[in-house]
């Protein structure tokens, strides 16, 4: 097995999503039922990511200007605002693989758009996450809960890393297949 198979596997059994190269047998219904549970999993994870940065936005007005923590929220936001962009983004992009694999050509373009959309909705839930993380820190610095706030700080350098390590599985992917397809 060469190292970019070997690299695609990892990715896949890194998502925790298991099965998705196993479907030679299964028919095109039962792809597109296995990518829709994936995106359920990210579009439930991404409206939570949506409800954190809206009770988020409440609690940040809360937080006194001249607290020593401010600064830490505020080199938290953006990672939060990357991260949110990309679940969305992500997610998008699972529906759309996930509409294709119904009209694909063949079982093993099917079965790669099934592979792009579980991916995809691997990328929303960890964006997801660390949206999520990122909202917990504002909360507990907000409702001063300072004895959570290293629990947190590793929680999101924990889920940064994740996010990191699923966005390189993706694009792994991605080149894989796109490499398939262009000889």
């Amino acid at each position: 097995m060469n190292r970019s198979s070997c690299i695609a596997l990892m990715a896949v059994a890194g998502l925790g999503l298991g099965g998705v190269l196993n479907v030679a047998g299964a028919g095109t219904d039962q792809m597109v039922a296995d990518a829709n549970k994936s995106i359920a999993v990210a579009t439930s994870a991404v409206e939570a990511a949506r409800v954190a940065i809206e009770n988020g936005k409440q609690l940040l007005a809360t937080i006194p200007e001249d607290s020593p923590m401010l600064s830490e929220v505020a080199e938290m936001l953006p990672a939060v605002k990357d991260n949110w962009t990309l679940a969305v983004s992500a997610l998008e992009g699972a529906k759309e693989s996930a509409s294709k694999i119904s009209s694909a050509s063949t079982p093993e373009i099917a079965q790669d758009y099934k592979l792009l959309a579980t991916v995809n909705a691997g990328v929303a839930l960890s964006g997801a996450t660390v949206v999520q993380t990122g909202m917990l820190f504002v909360d507990a610095v907000a409702q001063n809960k300072s004895e959570a706030l290293d629990i947190i700080r590793v929680a999101m350098q924990d889920s940064l890393a994740a996010t990191s390590q699923v966005q390189f599985n993706y694009e792994n992917v991605k080149t894989l297949i796109a490499a398939k397809y262009s000889k």
